[in-house]
């Protein structure tokens, strides 16, 4: 099989454990595209917190892709916005009544900005403190709320969210999708978009077949990657139901996992 796309998830999976960028992977990927491959970097993080990375594997000068919010929003190297979703307005509610009696932070994107309710925990600032951006409280965070957003993002203690993900399941799960993207983060995302239909757009929009695609992760919101793509790659330090779902798995995200499977294939 000639493969023709590669995505890749960006945390514990094209970055080191560190949250830094291998010189090893970062030459692997940019070869990759000199080879004629196009690179699709994938996140739940806002496309703000996608775009350097991007960058710095040279996607806007070779024609690849970017995607944010798990495939709400996709941008192509001329930061257009090819794809896009929202959650429907009639959810805020019903979702933040399960959240509220809970101890876990909900918080929403707005811009540049990460707005939050008042149940600061330990896991509150991992977000803006990985991506750089400010992080401001909100008294009534649904009556704040007066533009579309892309998805509720959760976070808290592990065993909290586990049992928030069930319960919002068991209420709203026919309705909108619910999946964890760390331990410690849960999503509400409006209905069919995740990371394998964001993936499925930008083959789309590139002319490649899906099965032509590789696709790498380490986590719970990349299993729909993974599954979608022709080959889905998990990374050595993958949860293990992440690596159930992969057809492979290669070295871990601190021994350049990526690079180690596109040598192997011989990509690069």
């Amino acid at each position: 099989m000639k493969y023709k796309l590669i995505a890749t998830d960006i945390d514990d999976t094209l970055l080191r454990k560190d949250k830094t960028l291998s010189p090893v992977t970062k030459a692997a990927l940019i070869q990759a595209q000199e080879n004629g491959v196009i690179v699709a970097v994938t996140s739940g993080r806002l496309p703000y917190g996608v775009r350097p990375y991007a960058q710095a594997l040279d996607v806007f000068r070779y024609g690849g892709y970017y995607m944010g919010f798990n495939g709400g929003a996709i941008m192509n190297s001329r930061d257009e916005l090819i794809g896009k979703s929202y959650l429907d307005s009639k959810y805020i509610r019903p979702v933040y009544d399960i959240l509220r009696p809970s101890n876990a932070t909900t918080m929403v994107h707005r811009g540049s900005v990460i707005y939050a309710d008042g149940k600061v925990n330990d896991y509150t600032h991992i977000e803006s403190d990985v991506i750089g951006l400010p992080l401001n409280v909100v008294d009534d965070l649904p009556s704040f709320i007066d533009w579309d957003i892309h998805k509720f993002l959760i976070s808290g203690d592990p065993a909290e969210l586990k049992e928030l993900e069930r319960q919002l399941l068991e209420k709203l799960g026919d309705e909108v999708d619910i999946y964890l993207s760390a331990p410690w983060f849960l999503e509400v995302m409006p209905k069919g978009t995740n990371k394998g239909t964001g993936l499925q757009k930008i083959c789309d929009n590139a002319g490649v077949d899906i099965s032509e695609a590789i696709a790498f992760g380490d986590s719970y919101n990349d299993i729909y990657m993974l599954k979608a793509a022709g080959l889905g790659i998990a990374m050595g330090n993958a949860e293990d139901a992440v690596k159930e779902a992969a057809d492979t798995v290669t070295a871990d995200c601190d021994h350049d996992g990526i690079a180690v499977a596109l040598k192997e294939l011989g990509i690069i």
